[in-house]
């Protein structure tokens, strides 16, 4: 007689499944976590980007301040601290980590793209302000040559303010702003061809300002363009005395 050998299957445990809840729930969880751990290491980076930021400021303030001891006046540019003598150990130190001109290298004609700085800085002079005086470099030729950027640079500077205007900032004191970096808060303007289209004049948020004596302050800063009403020109924005001073001259 025969015997049929019965092939046993493992029977499977209910209790040792996941039901469909649990499943959803582990999804659910693994996702909170993956989306805290993104947020932490953008902090993270936007930390150590501020912190290249506020040594570079400080890089900056000393460069300065050892150019005019040295040369008995105020450089007209941040091209004349990397030239000779060099005041800056690389080129780097002018550009900030947040300018997007550090990732984009070259845009899509293969030229080199601006900085912020370099996009930024040549509008701070109101069109009132377009004589600048006797020329500190001796001659016009050399003012102009003084004043010309060739170099990339992510921070907002006074040094090419005319020269009535700088002296007005210098008798802020040691206090008086050098540099100013003005890409960790935010663009409000949402038409860039509008009356006054300066970039730096719709912004709101943190500035990272180096003074003269060295420190980098945090502010915040609030600007606006001015309006126009009816059918009367732009009004010209003055100096942008917030970015550099915490206490603005009563008669700019």
């Amino acid at each position: 007689m025969k015997l049929r050998h019965h092939h046993r299957y493992p029977s499977r445990n209910p209790c040792c499944a996941f039901t469909l809840i649990e499943l959803l729930t582990v999804i659910a969880i693994l996702g909170v976590l993956a989306t805290l751990l993104a947020s932490t290491l953008a902090n993270a980076r936007i930390r150590a980007q501020q912190a290249t930021c506020l040594g570079n400021l400080h890089q900056i303030a000393l460069a300065v301040e050892i150019y005019t001891q040295d040369a008995g006046r105020r450089p007209r540019s941040m091209t004349r601290l990397t030239q000779r003598p060099a005041l800056l150990g690389t080129g780097r130190t002018l550009l900030c980590p947040s300018d997007p001109a550090v990732k984009l290298t070259r845009n899509s004609k293969g030229q080199t793209n601006q900085a912020w700085g370099n996009l930024a800085n040549a509008s701070q002079e109101p069109d009132s302000e377009g004589n600048l005086g006797d020329p500190e470099a001796g001659s016009w030729q050399a003012e102009i040559a003084d004043k010309k950027e060739s170099v990339q640079f992510s921070y907002l500077h006074p040094l090419g303010w005319a020269k009535t205007v700088w002296q007005k900032l210098s008798a802020q004191g040691n206090q008086s702003g050098i540099a100013v970096c003005q890409l960790h808060g935010v663009r409000t303007a949402t038409d860039h061809n509008s009356i006054d289209h300066r970039p730096f004049a719709d912004y709101e948020g943190r500035t990272f300002r180096a003074q003269r004596d060295g420190a980098v302050v945090t502010r915040k800063i609030f600007r606006s363009t001015p309006q126009q009403t009816g059918t009367s020109p732009p009004k010209p924005m003055d100096y942008p005395w917030d970015f550099y001073t915490d206490n603005p001259p009563a008669n700019p």
